[in-house]
């Protein structure tokens, strides 16, 4: 008989260890989910940096997966359409879940396997591995013991990265890849809930943001993943302030985009459909005001494929064509539109640093209300700055492509009061 899950049991114990990060010496290919198999800019990218369709050899661990064998398959099918080798492929059958496309199998016994050594051996022959989506505490849960010590896998995958081969993953596999990991909650839940540090029973229904520990391939900051299709910013910018002693940035990855991080020189490169979010909290000052956060003065970056980030310096490098907007805005709206059900246009956060700020000279502030019942919200306000930049480029696809620096944001817990006009 299928399993339907694993225990909460597993769950609680494996959600407040201490995995040490280290420094890798390779690339990180981190996607926010939702990658496309025709995804040229990701895939190319990522077994280019393996060594190339005739060199590249992947370790894919599906540990994270409800899936685990559909997964493999899948990834499998999509790295050879790009050239790479089958025989170059390798399942590393590690796996907290039955899969129910095995009817023979039980795939949920691979969950020791993490301990294997001739797994482990496998991967140190690969120049990349990649981590499946699924849920981001099983992969913690297979490859490190309850003291937080790392499986000889894991081990093996430091191993590539130090060597200088490519880790990548994609949704659960993204969130792994940061030191502090995000393993639940939404914006809204993280703002009005805070954080809690176990997914036990009393913390079923909730929406507060939890935080674990993830493996820490990545050392720049906190990462999160689906990240402006399901409005994660909240949550990313509580896990950043909650952490501010230790980190300054954070990074959301938008679906079907690569957040593509070089350890030799502290480069990050986007590339794919969409883009990639960066939180600066170094200047920031938090309060709370009745119990809710009051953040003020952060940074807010956005860059889309093509563009670069070099975390030395903090300097946005634009892809090669993108034109400045500054001085040169395409509109002109003092009042850009708010979004709601009358709206054609969403207000996603795209869209409001972009389309109705960096390339708007109708107005340099934009306030957005997000309400927690019917007289209560947090106003989030975005303005530029002297220091703000952006770009701008149409693409093949005659589709904008933004990069914007530096905007500060501000989000301040408010009351809100409405007469009806007569």
């Amino acid at each position: 008989m299928k399993k339907a899950g694993i225990t909460l049991l597993l769950l609680l114990i494996y959600t407040s260890y201490f995995v040490s990060a280290q420094e890798g010496k390779g690339s990180l290919v981190i996607v926010g989910g939702g990658l496309n198999p025709d995804n040229k800019e990701v895939y190319n990218k990522m077994i280019e940096l393996a060594g190339g369709p005739e060199k590249a050899a992947f370790a894919v661990i599906p540990s994270a997966s409800g899936v685990p064998v559909q997964s493999w398959v899948s990834i499998s099918k999509t790295l050879q359409s790009y050239g790479v080798r089958a025989d170059n492929i390798h399942l590393i059958n590690i796996s907290v879940m039955d899969d129910d496309s095995t009817m023979d199998a039980d795939e949920s016994k691979w969950a020791g396997n993490g301990n294997d050594k001739r797994l482990a051996k496998t991967i140190r022959g690969c120049t990349g591995v990649w981590f499946t989506g699924g849920d981001q505490m099983r992969t913690m849960m297979a490859l490190t013991s309850t003291d937080g010590e790392r499986t000889p896998v894991l081990d093996a995958v430091w191993e590539v990265y130090n060597k200088g081969g490519v880790i990548g993953g994609s949704s659960a596999g993204a969130a792994i890849m940061s030191e502090i990991m995000i393993g639940n909650g939404t914006s809204m839940g993280a703002l009005q809930q805070g954080i809690i540090r176990d997914n036990g029973p009393e913390n079923e229904e909730t929406d507060a943001l939890l935080l674990s520990r993830g493996i820490g391939f990545f050392p720049e900051g906190i990462v999160d993943q689906h990240f402006n299709q399901r409005a994660r910013i909240g949550r990313l910018i509580v896990a950043l302030m909650n952490s501010r002693e230790k980190y300054h940035l954070a990074f959301g990855v938008d679906e079907n985009t690569a957040l593509i991080y070089s350890a030799s020189d502290r480069k990050i490169q986007v590339a794919g459909a969409a883009g990639m979010t960066i939180i600066n909290a170094a200047e920031a000052t938090f309060s709370q005001v009745q119990g809710l956060p009051e953040i003020t003065n952060l940074s807010v970056s956005y860059l889309e494929n093509g563009d670069s980030y070099l975390v030395n310096t903090g300097e946005l490098i634009p892809a090669t064509g993108k034109k400045a907007t500054r001085g040169n805005e395409y509109y002109k709206r003092e009042h850009p539109v708010q979004s709601g059900i009358l709206s054609a246009n969403g207000s996603t956060l795209r869209d409001v640093i972009t389309l109705n700020l960096i390339d708007n000279k109708g107005t340099d502030s934009i306030s957005n209300l997000n309400f927690t019942d019917h007289e209560n919200g947090f106003l989030l306000t975005f303005t530029k700055k002297p220091a703000s930049q952006g770009y701008y480029i149409e693409n093949a696809r005659e589709e904008d492509e933004y990069s914007v620096s530096d905007i500060r944001m501000d989000i301040s817990p408010v009351k809100v009061t409405m007469t009806k006009i007569k």
